[in-house]
């Protein structure tokens, strides 16, 4: 009877310990040196996957722009709020302060894009 428990109860005991040791490695920290991340990396998106979504607003905006599609303004609003969204980010990335105001105006938005360029980003 009690080999029958010991076979029942292995198969449980063993998954266990395997999700239990899965949990503490997925949330241990790692030293530093040994292939830590950079709590910027960790934060933040990559400035190339910014960049990427920086270039892929301006086009879509520009594709809108010239379509006859239907509530035109409206995805132009939201693009808009879309682009100043990624560049609030990636003046986080840089650790630059974020804009002013939310949505941004003409102005702010191209004095952030200015700001950005002149710490060498581009897109």
């Amino acid at each position: 009877m009690v080999s029958f428990a010991a076979l029942c109860a292995a198969p449980a005991l063993t998954f266990y310990a395997l999700d239990r040791a899965l949990v503490w490695w997925a949330t241990h920290e790692s030293p530093a040196g040994l292939g830590a991340v950079h709590p910027l990396q960790r934060d933040h998106p990559a400035l190339e996957r910014l960049v990427a979504d920086l270039r892929r607003l301006e086009q879509e905006s520009a594709r809108v722009e010239g379509s006859d599609a239907p509530a035109k303004a409206h995805r132009l609003r939201v693009l808009a709020l879309a682009y100043d969204d990624v560049l609030a980010e990636c003046c986080q990335a840089l650790q630059l302060p974020p804009p002013r105001t939310r949505p941004m105006s003409s102005w702010d938005r191209m004095q952030t894009q200015l700001e950005l360029a002149r710490h060498g980003l581009s897109w």
